[in-house]
């Protein structure tokens, strides 16, 4: 089997969606959220039985790739007529790549948030605080082995991110809209080259939001990427020890509070 004819075999199309998501193209809908990272280490450690004390149902849909079969899946959300997937695509530049670009080809879907991690290189945006940035300076060309490459540095939907921030106004966390970079792999960051990005301008760093934005611009979806920071490499914070750990503990608790309350907004569920 040649995959990558999917695109203009519709019968094939359908049998890799079904492989990749575990879901039916026909059964997606408009509004869905992707995370690198396990569905359910972006949101609160108790956010079922949340859902389930507000009456929202949900389902655990496992993907039919080998790589992604042993984590609990992608999740359905759903309350009256409103409901919406949130997609696990595997962590990394290549995977995610893959898979966003597959999604971009459904037809019914029409808005795409990104919920991930980055590193923060600005001492204005600390761990725990959330970035949501409209460019994203790409260090990475995987993107461009699909697509023609028509902006230098891509962006996100404008009319999305203004929408975000006013969902996030009444947010418990501190939230900013700066210059991002996708670098290509970890193992390619070294502290000349992220003190060159932080001298440019670039707040926060991430693996995988340039290529998210420069699909999705190119397959006319509308898509924004929302990121919480993870770590800030440039700091002179001692990292292991215990009091760090736990002032670190409570601001990502705060934050997965945040993409639990922007995942029901976002598909006005509440």
């Amino acid at each position: 089997m040649v995959y990558g004819d999917f695109v203009r075999n519709e019968e094939l199309k359908k049998k890799i969606i079904k492989i990749e998501f575990g879901i039916e193209e026909s059964e997606f809908t408009d509004k869905i959220i992707v995370t690198p990272l396990p569905v359910e280490h972006n949101l609160p450690d108790d956010f079922e039985k949340r859902l389930e004390d507000i009456d929202i149902e949900y389902k655990w849909i496992k993907s039919e790739d080998r790589l992604l079969k042993p984590f609990k899946g992608n999740l359905y959300v759903k309350k009256n007529n409103r409901s919406g997937f949130v997609i696990f695509t595997g962590r990394g530049l290549i995977d995610f790549t893959e898979r966003i670009r597959i999604l971009c080809l459904i037809e019914n879907i029409k808005e795409i948030l990104f919920l991930g991690s980055a590193g923060s290189l600005d001492d204005n945006v600390i761990t725990g605080d959330i970035n949501i940035p409209k460019y994203a300076i790409p260090f990475e060309d995987v993107s461009s082995w699909y697509i023609d490459i028509s902006e230098a540095i891509p962006k996100a939907d404008e009319h999305l991110l203004n929408r975000i921030l006013e969902l996030s106004s009444n947010a418990k966390v501190n939230i900013h809209s700066k210059l991002h970079a996708t670098v290509p792999f970890p193992y390619s960051e070294t502290k000349e080259f992220l003190e060159y990005l932080k001298g440019i301008g670039v707040a926060t760093i991430d693996m995988e939001v340039s290529s998210f934005y420069r699909i999705t611009n190119y397959y006319g979806k509308k898509a924004l990427a929302i990121l919480r920071v993870s770590d800030m490499p440039l700091s002179s914070y001692h990292f292991f020890s215990e009091e760090y750990e736990s002032w670190k503990k409570g601001k990502k608790e705060k934050a997965l509070e945040y993409f639990f309350e922007i995942m029901l907004k976002f598909f006005g569920i509440v």
